[in-house]
């Protein structure tokens, strides 16, 4: 339930990076005080949680905005104040923070987990392993699976099982191989 677009697109993006474990929105607000010991409150837009356990309070904005308000050195003193267990740093997101091709390959990669097909999947995994590098539209048209087989290998890009070669909008023309050795789980 992000509050505007460029949350929205945030939220994607951290839900498909690798090192992200889960992510919770509009976490509790905390307390802070400015340089002249001024008692304030602040809501971070995102929790998120990586991996190997750390964890990130993140701050959604525009660039403008952010650098208008000078978040960064607020989001910076914020850090410094953070109660235990809360968060172990913070980040901020801007909209220079996702081009458009991230954006775009982002919200392709959360969609595509959403409907898994674990028998269509392996099938595509397979193929994808029988080449060092071939091109998501000969996935598509060996797996004879049209849409369903573009939405597989895009979850096996999410899922670390398929690697896009190079970094470009994810489309049929996109090369790709398959990741060391992965397995559909």
């Amino acid at each position: 339930m992000c509050e505007s677009g460029l949350e929205k697109k945030a939220a994607h993006f951290l839900l498909t990076h690798p090192k992200v474990a889960d992510l919770s929105e509009q976490p509790p607000s905390v307390v802070w005080f400015d340089a002249a010991g001024q008692r304030h409150r602040h809501t971070f837009d995102f929790l998120v949680t990586l991996k190997d356990g750390r964890k990130l309070a993140v701050a959604v904005k525009p660039k403008a905005r952010a650098e208008r308000h000078r978040l960064a050195d607020v989001l910076a003193s914020i850090a410094t104040q953070l109660p235990r267990g809360f968060a172990d740093g913070v980040l901020l997101i801007t909209d220079a923070d996702l081009p458009r091709d991230l954006v775009h390959n982002s919200a392709l990669l959360h969609h595509a987990r959403r409907a898994p097909d674990q028998g269509l999947d392996a099938a595509v995994l397979k193929l994808a392993k029988a080449t060092s590098v071939t091109t998501i539209g000969t996935l598509v048209r060996e797996s004879g699976r049209g849409g369903e087989a573009f939405r597989s290998v895009t979850r096996l890009i999410a899922n670390g099982l398929i690697a896009v070669v190079g970094q470009s909008r994810i489309g049929y023309a996109t090369p790709v191989t398959a990741a060391n050795d992965g397995e559909v789980a």
